[in-house]
């Protein structure tokens, strides 16, 4: 019984149909697109290079030295699965990138006041998404990101837009400290019927060192604006056997249960010529863990 309601109250606070406390929805925008984000603890605003720069920072989109495509598939709680599709490529300015977020509740159990089941019905959520990056000079980038939301749960449906900007440079003092910031879901909110609730607007800044030994240090801090919570992220990678990372990272939640668990992240990484697949677990409140599943391909 108490999973069944812990499943239903994930549904909620991921699914755009539903306003959560702080008077947000389309909370799907929050969840981690990609493995090696969600291993380190979503530490990757100053980390995100080319394909994976859609979901986070469009300005490491500039990192490209290839043409990339992504997929990411999630397993979140019963039924409920999340998918990524991105590609990115260089231009002679620049680079461009489109990705598409969808997610997918297969069967939600409908109850009526009483609790009576009154059967079964499907949900989901897309984000189709636009990015352009650019070099501001040899040590600095800047990228936006346009968004197309839409959301349906049984017969209702709601759409909207937003933006996402983003910055990445070199800090001058410390040789090898990458920084970067991001402020993302900058819009008018998505209108079910006559009601319209604002997206999760954040704004998050972070770091990244690399250490002697293959191994990459991250911190980032973001702050979720309309619902007035912070989030501290920590992640770490080592390169063990070449091609061969493995990751682990810690995300501090301050206001207690969201769609991303607070607590430890575990997860790997393998690359073999232009191919790669990455891989992280991470917990989902007390309901279990979610998987993450990454492939991508240079050409």
């Amino acid at each position: 019984m108490k999973k069944s309601v812990l499943i239903s109250a994930a549904v909620c606070l991921i699914s755009s149909a539903s306003v959560s406390a702080g008077g947000t929805t389309a909370a799907f925008l929050k969840l981690n697109s990609d493995a090696r984000s969600a291993a380190l603890g979503g530490a990757f605003v100053s980390l995100a290079r080319g394909v994976s720069a859609l979901s986070y920072n469009p300005a490491g989109l500039t990192k490209l030295k290839k043409s990339e495509i992504g997929f990411s598939r999630t397993e979140l709680v019963e039924n409920i699965s999340y998918n990524f599709f991105g590609y990115s490529r260089r231009t002679r300015s620049g680079a461009l990138g489109l990705g598409i977020d969808y997610l997918n509740h297969s069967s939600i159990e409908g109850r009526n006041a009483d609790r009576t089941a009154t059967g079964s019905f499907g949900a989901s959520d897309v984000a189709v998404n636009l990015a352009y990056g650019m070099n501001l000079n040899p040590e600095s980038s800047l990228g936006f990101n346009i968004k197309y939301i839409r959301s349906s749960i049984e017969s209702k449906s709601g759409a909207g837009w937003a933006i996402d900007a983003g910055w990445q440079g070199k800090a001058p003092i410390i040789r090898g400290l990458s920084v970067g910031m991001a402020v993302r879901n900058i819009g008018p909110g998505i209108k079910y019927m006559d009601e319209s609730s604002p997206l999760p607007l954040s704004a998050s800044a972070g770091a990244g060192y690399p250490l002697p030994g293959g191994i990459t240090i991250a911190v980032e801090a973001r702050r979720e604006i309309n619902e007035r919570e912070t989030i501290f992220s920590f992640g770490s990678e080592c390169a063990v056997f070449g091609n061969f990372t493995m990751r682990a990272g810690y995300l501090k939640n301050s206001t207690g249960f969201q769609s991303e668990a607070e607590g430890f992240k575990t997860g790997f990484g393998l690359k073999y010529g232009e191919f790669s697949i990455d891989y992280a677990s991470s917990p989902f409140a007390d309901i279990g863990k979610s998987h993450t599943v990454t492939l991508g391909a240079k050409f």
